[in-house]
């Protein structure tokens, strides 16, 4: 097997991974409640999809989900993607978000790419599309440390 290939193959299995980890947590944490689901990656850009549902409690009074949904959601997948790049802890050091159009749909796929992948702090970006449109939604930057806190000892994912 090619290196390229078990590389793939490492970086998918490791995306799985953490989402499987994330839904071990049990209802009531926030990762969890947005039940984020692994679409595919490519281990050469760097780059995961991950697919969310839209539940009515994301809502805000006009029926769209609510920016700071979205932007968990956005959180999420970068988060998502960086500790799967890395293999350490990780917490968000900032995120800026661009939104395009509402959510209206019933589901949205979330793209994050790796820009910078450093020692000390990796830099991602995300766009969110609407799955049955397939609509450009929002565009979002993040940055993310690697952490060593006390509190995440033990803990593989460190969110």
């Amino acid at each position: 097997m090619s290196s390229k290939k078990k590389t793939a193959i490492g970086f998918e299995e490791k995306l799985q991974d953490i989402i499987s980890e994330i839904k071990q947590y049990g209802f009531g944490m926030l990762n969890d409640m947005l039940d984020p689901q692994y679409v595919d990656c490519d281990p050469e850009r760097m780059s995961c999809r991950i697919k969310y549902k839209k539940f009515n409690w994301e809502d805000n009074g006009r029926g769209e989900a609510h920016g700071g949904v979205i932007s968990a959601m956005m959180d999420t997948t970068m988060g998502i993607n960086a500790i799967a790049l890395t293999e350490g802890r990780i917490s968000t050091t900032d995120i800026s978000i661009n939104f395009i159009r509402p959510f209206m749909g019933r589901s949205f796929i979330i793209e994050s790419e790796a820009l910078q992948v450093g020692k000390r702090v990796i830099r991602l970006s995300a766009k969110a599309y609407d799955e049955d449109t397939g609509k450009l939604l929002a565009m979002s930057t993040g940055c993310f440390m690697h952490v060593d806190y006390e509190h995440t000892v033990g803990k593989s994912l460190g969110v």
